[in-house]
């Protein structure tokens, strides 16, 4: 799918930078995906109740009587054959396991919408992950994203900071608290290092979710993203990205 990239060159820059951008998904993969969620309703914020079309986005918001900032399609995202096609790529998990290690799994894959909002308080911010943070879903793992809807500086991008993976603050490293001020983090590990990934739909780019990173808001136009996770660790009890885990 993915044409003549090779598995170890990747691997490479991801242990130098952290980040591996070039991945161009093929043209139909990417609007079959973008069709299925248009046409598949999702859920908002990470809750079931509010079930909506991401064009009905602005009625569901008066509908429910609260701010929706991202639509999640969660296990919905089985029923699209070119999303498992993407997951299934082997350049994908070649390039997991050059990093990751021969028990290298597969263990998520999500399409979610990221939607403009003039009604969002700081609160709402802070839960949708718009803070330099880095991901614990598992000890070693790494990340596929892909966009599927033209993404421009006011459209979400989403940033990576550069190094940030393996040259890690002490106060970073021990924290208990993933997400931290912007000031704070360019302070330490420099601005310059800070990639705002922007693109046309089918735009892919990998990284290691343990250095610095996060989504911005979408401004005018939503985001529709998807993703494909990869780590080492027998599945957890969280049964989707951003939903309770079962007791």
């Amino acid at each position: 799918m993915f044409g003549e990239i090779k598995a170890a060159d990747v691997a490479a820059e991801l242990r130098r930078t952290g980040i591996f951008s070039g991945l161009t998904l093929p043209t139909a993969v990417q609007e079959e995906i973008a069709r299925f969620a248009n046409e598949t309703p999702c859920f908002g914020n990470f809750d079931r109740r509010i079930e909506f079309l991401a064009s009905e986005h602005a009625e569901a918001e008066q509908r429910f009587g609260r701010t929706i900032l991202s639509g999640h399609h969660f296990d919905r995202i089985v029923r699209c054959e070119a999303a498992l096609a993407v997951q299934k790529d082997p350049l994908l998990l070649n390039v997991a396991k050059h990093c990751l290690g021969g028990e290298t799994k597969l263990i998520t894959t999500r399409t979610w919408w990221s939607f403009p909002t003039k009604t969002a308080s700081e609160a709402d911010l802070s839960r949708a992950s718009f803070k330099f943070h880095f991901d614990l879903d598992d000890w070693r793992m790494l990340k596929f994203f892909f966009y599927l809807s033209d993404v421009d500086a006011d459209a979400g991008p989403h940033v990576y900071v550069r190094g940030s993976h393996n040259r890690r603050r002490m106060k970073h490293q021990l924290t208990l608290l993933v997400g931290h001020p912007s000031e704070e983090v360019l302070g330490f590990y420099g601005e310059e290092n800070a990639v705002t990934l922007t693109g046309k739909a089918g735009t892919g780019f990998v990284e290691d979710p343990f250095g610095f990173h996060m989504g911005t808001l979408a401004k005018h136009t939503p985001r529709l993203m998807m993703e494909a996770g990869f780590g080492v660790s027998k599945p957890s009890k969280r049964r989707y990205h951003g939903e309770p885990v079962i007791r």
